[in-house]
């Protein structure tokens, strides 16, 4: 873990302002006929990140990425965490939004038991992935579990 990944939350801010829940994202994804829908609502998704929620520095930066990605976790005063998530890539910042989503607001022991890839396999992405972009969202879910561990 990056010694600035993870923060205590000192606000009231929110890491996706208007993301759907998981809950949401799996039942429209699970309802779409294709990959195209689902390619665009990915997009659509990307425009919920908030705009400089974490920052593009060296101790939010997630390696093993083709494009640029940040990771920023706060605790709240609940102990559940919070994922700030960007890319400069559209459809990564999407699937960031989809990726997090579960576990958002939610308990370090529930990051750390969470699958990642039944989850994207329940939304119907596992297998639209390039294995590049797969192993990188790999990456993001392998940080963001070892920085789960280290609260525990």
């Amino acid at each position: 873990m990056h010694s600035n990944t993870h923060n205590t939350i000192k606000d009231g801010s929110t890491p996706n302002l208007g993301a759907p829940s998981a809950t949401e994202i799996l039942n429209s994804l699970q309802h779409m006929p294709g990959w195209e829908q689902r390619y665009r609502y990915v997009l659509e998704l990307a425009k919920t990140v908030t705009p400089d929620a974490v920052e593009h520095n060296q101790s939010h930066a997630v390696r093993g990425c083709e494009a640029p990605v940040w990771l920023r976790i706060e605790t709240t005063a609940e102990n559940t965490l919070r994922y700030y998530t960007d890319s400069s890539s559209r459809l990564i910042r999407g699937l960031l939004v989809i990726l997090f989503a579960p576990v958002q607001n939610q308990s370090p022991e529930h990051m750390v038991a969470f699958s990642f890839e039944d989850w994207l396999r329940s939304c119907g992405l596992q297998q639209q992935l390039t294995p590049s972009r797969s192993n990188g969202l790999f990456h993001i879910c392998q940080h963001a579990k070892t920085s789960a561990e280290a609260l525990l």
